[in-house]
């Protein structure tokens, strides 16, 4: 897995996302929007999306639900990453099939696992 791409409307938490995924080696893509999310995810193909949940706009859910509906981002690893710890929230991303559920701030080391992960699972798909 090389090329990740980052949604969430808050620059700052996007950006500094972004730059730590770069310095461990991967291509870090970012939107601060939905719409400006799906251009990109089609511009650069990524492997994985990690979605902030409540955004303004396309949240999340929504934009999950779009991407998925694209056929190239169908079997993508869908990451939910927010500030949000409740049960409604876990259950909706459940149902709306993310892979996994982080809560801001997440350590570091758990989102590399489940990045690395994400790789180890596409290179057994590519033999």
């Amino acid at each position: 897995m090389r090329e990740v791409l980052i949604v969430d409307d808050e620059h700052d938490a996007a950006n500094t996302l972004a730059a730590l995924l770069q310095i461990k080696g991967l291509i870090a893509h970012v939107a601060y929007d939905g719409n400006e999310a799906i251009a990109k995810a089609i511009a650069c193909n990524p492997d994985a999306f990690v979605l902030d949940l409540e955004m303004p706009g396309l949240n999340g859910f929504q934009l999950a639900n779009r991407l998925r509906a694209i056929p190239q981002f169908k079997c993508k690893r869908y990451i939910a990453l927010t500030g949000f710890a409740d049960q409604e929230h876990l259950d909706q991303a459940s149902k709306m099939e993310f892979d996994d559920y982080l809560v801001k701030p997440c350590k570091m080391d758990v989102l590399l696992g489940i990045l690395r992960e994400t790789a180890q699972l596409a290179a057994g798909d590519a033999r």
